[in-house]
């Protein structure tokens, strides 16, 4: 009985689910490119971009591998090229839980209710008058 081996490399910079995430972008990258440009398959291409959105992946980012890589099964170069989209990600997700802007949800500034817009209106009107 073998060892179960992982692709999962011991230099990524990401957690087990980020790793999971690349691996199933690439994968379905890789699915677009023979699809659209190989088969010319509308109905496959159709399906694996429903297929995209419904994980929630980024159309640009898949639209850059498919355009921006020349070799697809070069996975080293994909991941140079996806690089700077997963730093934009992990930034993003740092200033989300960043102790700044979880106060912002407690300072944010909410419209006046609409009998206070009322009242205040009615008092620079009669302020105007009195001029």
């Amino acid at each position: 009985m073998g060892m179960a081996t992982s692709d999962f490399p011991r230099h990524f910079e990401g957690s087990l689910d980020e790793f999971k995430q690349r691996q199933l972008l690439f994968a379905l990258t890789r699915q677009l490119a023979e699809a659209q440009f190989l088969r010319g398959d509308r109905q496959r291409t159709e399906r694996l971009w429903q297929e995209a959105a419904a994980e929630n992946m980024d159309p640009e980012r898949i639209i850059a591998l498919l355009y921006g890589v020349e070799d697809l099964g070069d996975t080293a170069a994909m991941d140079e090229l996806d690089r700077p989209f997963r730093d934009q990600q992990r930034q993003a997700a740092l200033r989300a839980r960043s102790p700044l802007s979880r106060l912002s949800h407690f300072t944010q500034r909410y419209p006046a209710a609409p009998h206070r817009q009322r009242t205040a209106a009615r008092a620079m009107a009669s302020a105007g008058r009195s001029h």
